[in-house]
């Protein structure tokens, strides 16, 4: 006769065979749910899914917009928004819509011309909508300098 866990009384599904000891404690422990039900589990689990991203909408140049998010800002009457804090659209930050825009065009190595022009493309609203201007317009010459540098550095990788 084989050996149950003590979650066994708990709930008699839940036994497994001793030889099942040998997997770490966290793993037995999710195998070994107590009484409480499937729903906790499934909660914990979309839980997880919400604190890691949840493994979608991963993007091959994730490397790339969290590089302009960290570097990359907008100067509103001296006020620096990073890319990373700003919204492109539902459920897109700036820095990942540059990304997607510059990033397939990376390995043809684009000059600041070409970076500066994208800009110019892509508006930003203001004042609740009632101003829209381009983002090149809002964002210091320095940064558009800083794009281009980053832009090229991800062609080369």
């Amino acid at each position: 006769a084989s050996k149950t866990s003590p979650c066994a009384a708990l709930r008699p599904s839940c036994a497994f065979p001793t030889a099942n000891r040998a997997l770490p404690r966290r793993e037995r422990l999710l195998l070994c749910r107590s009484s409480i039900g499937e729903e906790v589990g499934g909660a914990w689990i979309d839980l997880t899914k919400l604190v890691t991203g949840g493994g979608s909408n991963h993007s091959p140049y994730d490397e790339l917009a969290s590089e302009i998010g960290k570097q990359i800002y907008v100067d509103l009457a001296g006020w620096h928004l990073y890319s990373r804090d700003m919204t492109a659209g539902p459920g897109l930050k700036m820095d990942q819509a540059l990304a997607r825009q510059l990033g397939p065009k990376a390995a043809e190595r684009l000059s600041e011309r070409d970076i500066e022009d994208v800009l110019k493309k892509i508006q930003v609203k203001a004042g609740a909508g009632k101003l829209k201007v381009s983002l090149y317009d809002v964002m210091p010459s320095m940064c558009v300098g800083d794009l281009t540098k980053i832009v090229e550095d991800f062609g080369r990788n």
